[in-house]
């Protein structure tokens, strides 16, 4: 049985502790499969999975008895877990509340039903289990790391942007320009921070630096990327121009329609139905996990195209029986180019290349997802939609095979 005592971390270094002591985990590699179970507590993590985890498409012949290594080694530095071998993977048996990160998600779902003072001192606490920045922090350049890294650091941010939007909503400008002025440094291209970053300046006094910092992101959007701010920000700007107060009020931080994280799966495909309708562009990406192809994304095979440029890429092993094959199969006829990849990816819709939709827990069917609209943000992940497309191999509109597949 997990002992009370013992707490585990993600949002940082992966570490443990029991009574407070460190516990040592090992090498990253050994992290890794314990940070794998950290994420899905009370789940079967198949072997395979872990194996992917760790070393991702380049895994060596020993991957699966390494797997059972280190799930050993992890039993005896932390006895007081309850790690079990089920069919077929293993199962981490503990309290979510003994892990950060979902201490973390509680805090801000219940900070999302609150306001003021009291939403603000819930994100305050949530934002208080992060050990830095980073998450997965010590695990190197492993697959799981750089699969779940993104999507860990956009939660962070939309908590931190939605507490200093309430530090502000509360007169507390002056600090928040100091703390976002770091912010900005870090997330250059994220229109919600500067829109924040303008709005805490303005209302301490300093409508000039507010115009200032506008006109930075202005020109560093076009240099960078070859676009620019949304109406949104130029709405703000011109407030500012003309000595108004801005009168959106700053919504607890991070924009609504920046970003949104929705845990209701339903919701999440009435939106995904919704918006890509209309989309001229549709890329979706859909990594090796267990479970069919169709799990966020299921919507695309109701999707009324019209002139819709449609792709896919797939994973390999995701195509490993008869009905995923003619599922892929069936895109393929529908659609424009699909293919199939060795390459770990991340799972991902974008439309238009101006929302993406990202799950917040990748591998799991009812974690819901991040919406986000910035372009900033969703041009990197279509960046990543085109080098994952680099390395790929071209379905067959053959209703039984695939190209390259054995």
């Amino acid at each position: 049985m997990s002992h009370s005592s013992v707490d585990l971390h993600v949002l940082g270094p992966v570490t443990a502790t029991n009574n407070g002591a460190e516990v040592l985990l090992g090498p990253p590699q050994q992290r890794t499969v314990l940070a794998a179970l950290m994420l899905r507590p009370g789940r079967v993590v198949a072997v395979d999975e872990l194996v992917d985890a760790v070393w991702g498409e380049h895994s060596p012949a020993t991957a699966r008895k390494a797997i059972q290594v280190y799930v050993s080694r992890l039993r005896r530095a932390l006895p007081w877990l309850d790690l079990r071998s089920f069919s077929p993977g293993y199962r981490l048996d503990i309290g979510p509340e003994q892990i950060d990160l979902h201490r973390f998600r509680v805090l801000v779902r219940e900070a999302g039903a609150a306001t003021g003072d009291d939403a603000r001192e819930l994100l305050r606490q949530a934002l208080a289990q992060w050990q830095g920045d980073v998450p997965l922090a010590c695990l190197g350049d492993t697959p799981l790391a750089r699969t779940v890294r993104p999507v860990l650091g956009e939660e962070r941010l939309a908590a931190l942007q939605r507490r200093i939007g309430l530090d502000m909503d509360a007169g507390r400008h002056l600090e928040s320009v100091s703390e976002l002025l770091s912010l900005t440094s870090t997330q250059p291209y994220r229109e919600s921070v500067h829109a924040l970053l303008m709005r805490a300046l303005y209302r301490a006094g300093r409508s000039a630096e507010a115009v200032a910092a506008y006109h930075d992101l202005e020109a560093r959007l076009e240099r960078d990327l070859g676009t620019e701010p949304g109406a949104e920000l130029r709405r703000l700007h011109a407030q500012i121009l003309q000595r108004h107060t801005p009168v959106e009020p700053s919504r607890g931080g991070a924009d609504v329609a920046d970003i949104e994280r929705i845990n209701d799966v339903g919701q999440v495909t009435e939106l995904l139905r919704k918006l890509a309708r209309d989309a001229r562009e549709v890329l979706a990406v859909h990594p090796d996990r267990q479970g069919s192809l169709a799990v966020l994304p299921y919507y695309l095979g109701e999707l009324r195209r019209g002139r819709t440029t449609w792709r896919t890429i797939v994973h390999r092993r995701c195509l490993s029986r008869p009905d995923q094959i003619r599922y892929a199969t069936r895109l393929h006829q529908a659609g424009d180019r699909h293919r199939v990849t060795d390459r770990p990816v991340q799972r991902m819709v974008l439309l238009d290349r101006r929302v993406a939709f990202v799950p917040c827990s990748p591998g799991q069917r009812d974690s819901g997802a991040l919406v986000i609209r910035n372009a900033a943000v969703t041009a990197t992940l279509a960046e990543l939609f085109e080098h994952t497309w680099a390395n790929t191999i071209d379905i067959t509109p053959d209703t039984t095979t695939v190209s390259g597949l054995s």
